[in-house]
């Protein structure tokens, strides 16, 4: 219905002696936009039918992330040329990017740009993506499956292969995959990551030399970096633990689990003023981690400090009813 609205706009646009699509319309002196949108503009207003120009458009709005004037251009520029597979697989992407609820948009215009050009190897990775978020696993496994034999895409499609297959509870085969893709690529970071979290749940030996391997293999992961960070502190290393969960915040200012399980550290050595510090850094990141809430609790009543204990406990229990550190803590407490 859409298309037949919009080719009606359009024809009454070339019909009528430069009146345009509103909505799609934007005067080169309309200072609202930026001079990239405005030169594009004057041009789209020149050569109103040339869907290249509204493509053109759509990609410096999307990277200005303006992703809704985004979207209006790319699916114009589709309405003008509904064979270009590229318009349809950014239009896809500016759908993903707005977090829109909109799920049928991304898969139709994915779909579209398959059936468009079939060998399409970043549509397919796409839409695989899109299916596995919606635990739509047959059908993320065929397109991960297809993309293996793909140099350039090969790498994650292992990764999100093992993935698949692990949130079905299959981790046999997760891991299989996983070895298959290091096999091919001993480099491939991502890969290595998963092993390590496979050899974490099961507590393997191997578990150290993984995660080692995967912070020298990228040093400013955040990732890697709080999961060495968390071995150790599992390890009682916890000298070490500091070190890595500091690493961590230095890559990523905003990174919680960091900052609270430096929290725990200070509070195993009884450093209450430092824990309190530490979690108060931690609420404000995220004012709901009840956790960071029960923990600042329980060090000032180490402390002394019952009243303040109290507010932090009551206030854990307040966003989590069933917080175990909050009820033991005012319990003992007499509240």
């Amino acid at each position: 219905m859409k298309k037949i609205v919009f080719s009606i706009i359009l024809s009454l646009a070339f019909s009528c002696n430069n009146e345009r699509d509103t909505s799609r319309f934007i005067s080169e002196n309309d200072t609202n936009y930026s001079e990239d949108i405005r030169a594009i503009s004057a041009k789209i207003n020149k050569s109103p039918e040339e869907a290249e120009l509204y493509y053109k458009r759509a990609n410096t709005f999307y990277y200005e992330k303006k992703y809704s004037d985004a979207v209006g251009d790319f699916e114009f520029a589709i309405t003008l040329n509904p064979k270009q597979p590229l318009y349809h697989f950014r239009c896809a992407e500016t759908w993903i990017s707005m977090d829109s609820t909109n799920s049928e948009k991304v898969k139709m215009h994915l779909t579209d740009a398959l059936s468009l050009k079939p060998d399409y190897h970043a549509a397919k990775s796409l839409l695989a993506k899109y299916h596995l978020a919606r635990q739509q696993y047959p059908e993320a496994i065929k397109l991960y499956k297809d993309l293996l034999d793909q140099p350039e895409f090969a790498d994650p499609a292992y990764v999100m292969l093992s993935i698949a297959y692990k949130e079905q509870k299959d981790t046999v085969k997760a891991e299989a995959i996983i070895d298959k893709a290091l096999t091919i690529n001993p480099e491939n970071f991502d890969a290595v990551m998963q092993k390590v979290m496979m050899l974490n749940y099961r507590n393997d030996p191997q578990l150290l030399a993984w995660a080692t391997k995967a912070v020298k293999m990228n040093e400013f992961s955040d990732e890697a970096l709080y999961t060495m960070g968390l071995i150790l502190q599992k390890q009682s290393k916890f000298a070490d633990a500091k070190d890595h969960y500091e690493r961590v915040i230095k890559v990523n200012p905003n990174h919680v689990y960091a900052h609270y399980n430096l929290a725990v550290i200070q509070s195993l050595f009884d450093n209450h003023e430092a824990c309190i510090d530490w979690c108060d850094k931690t609420l404000d990141l995220n004012p709901s981690f009840e956790n960071a809430l029960a923990l600042k609790g329980y060090s000032y009543e180490k402390m002394g400090n019952k009243k303040a204990a109290m507010q932090e406990y009551k206030a854990a229990l307040s966003i989590n009813p069933n917080c175990t550190l909050a009820k033991e803590g005012l319990k003992l407490l007499g509240s």
